[in-house]
């Protein structure tokens, strides 16, 4: 098959337990012109005798065998030898509906978007906090170009794993995932892309399986002794988007609803850090935002509450808890601020 429909993109590393279910998902596909991707990414486990089963059952298997680098790695390694004319990316411990590249293939025909985003369940249910299954519950929407909307409020972040893109839209612009980011990668690729889609649709079919685990690195840094690991991460992803943005000239879309995602994102982690930590961390954040965005960066979030929080960063105070709340009101809402605090 020279030119399959849809490539599915399937990094794997110690999740041999998991690759039947996965794999099987994939191959028994209504649509059956796929290929399917799997990156061997130095799995020291048994994964590699099951991906060379696998192989040898079915051709549109095709096997990359690269040492460990990490998710974001194996995905641009996947991406390098994509054929298909859409590009889907599938976590190893999770599967997906049938349907999903028949779906996929019939959207990017009918609607001739360059990303598509569906929705997708959490399992078990009980792990999965109502912010996250909003957030993996879009409803109908074609965007004809950028809306700051699909970064912030469309509920098409922050799983790069329950959206699809053109290979051209991938070749043109060059796309790749920043190897450096080992957490919340996919928000730096989402920040990327969807600003150079020329189309973007939403769909709320529920086509994707997250399979949460308790091991997750998300789960791992959420324990109190990791919150300066998780501010720090955090800071990362905020300096590859920045970065990124700066070098395609994307600093002017929306640089307040920047900020105020920034901010909303970590402050509830930088009210509970120590001095020390506390003063490492926000002297970090002050940094990005005055590099690319000059010292009046605390004036551009719309929300008052926002901005102050903002202009004590930059002053080096403290933020407290009430702080917090005040912010999450203003960003989230009363329903989600008491999911957060109770």
């Amino acid at each position: 098959m020279v030119n399959p429909k849809v490539t599915f993109i399937v990094p794997v590393y110690n999740t041999h337990e998991f690759l039947p279910r996965c794999f099987d998902s994939l191959l028994n596909q209504t649509c059956p012109d796929i290929e399917i991707i799997v990156v061997n990414d130095g799995s020291p486990d048994g994964s590699a005798a099951i991906i060379d089963e696998y192989a040898r059952m079915d051709s549109r298997v095709r096997v990359v065998e690269k040492s460990n680098g990490g998710l974001s790695s194996a995905r641009n390694a996947g991406m390098d030898v994509a054929r298909g004319a859409i590009i889907d990316f599938v976590d190893s411990d999770d599967y997906v509906e049938p349907n999903l590249a028949e779906f996929l293939v019939g959207t990017f025909a009918e609607k001739h978007p360059e990303i598509v985003v569906f929705g997708a369940e959490c399992e078990p249910a009980e792990l999965a906090s109502k912010r996250i299954q909003q957030l993996l519950s879009p409803e109908a929407c074609v965007f004809e170009s950028f809306d700051s909307a699909l970064l912030f409020s469309a509920n098409a972040q922050p799983y790069v794993w329950r959206a699809a893109y053109s290979r051209e839209l991938i070749e043109r612009e060059s796309l790749r995932f920043a190897e450096n980011v080992r957490f919340a990668e996919d928000v730096v690729f989402q920040f990327e892309s969807y600003p150079l889609s020329a189309r973007t649709v939403l769909a709320p079919d529920r086509l994707y399986h997250y399979v949460m685990q308790e091991k997750s690195l998300t789960h791992t840094f959420n324990a109190g002794v990791k919150r300066m690991d998780k501010v720090g991460a955090h800071l990362l992803v905020l300096h590859e988007v920045l970065e990124r943005w700066g070098r395609r000239g994307l600093l002017d879309l929306c640089p307040g609803e920047l900020v105020t995602w920034f901010l909303d994102l970590v402050v509830f982690d930088l009210a509970r850090l120590d001095v020390e930590n506390y003063a490492a961390a926000v002297a970090s954040a002050k940094g990005e935002f005055l590099q690319y965005f000059g010292s009046s960066w605390t004036d551009l979030p719309s929300a008052t509450v926002v901005r102050n929080v903002a202009r004590k960063i930059a002053a080096g105070a403290g933020v407290s808890l009430i702080d917090v709340v005040r912010l999450y009101l203003s960003t989230r809402g009363l329903k989600a601020c008491i999911e957060r605090f109770v």
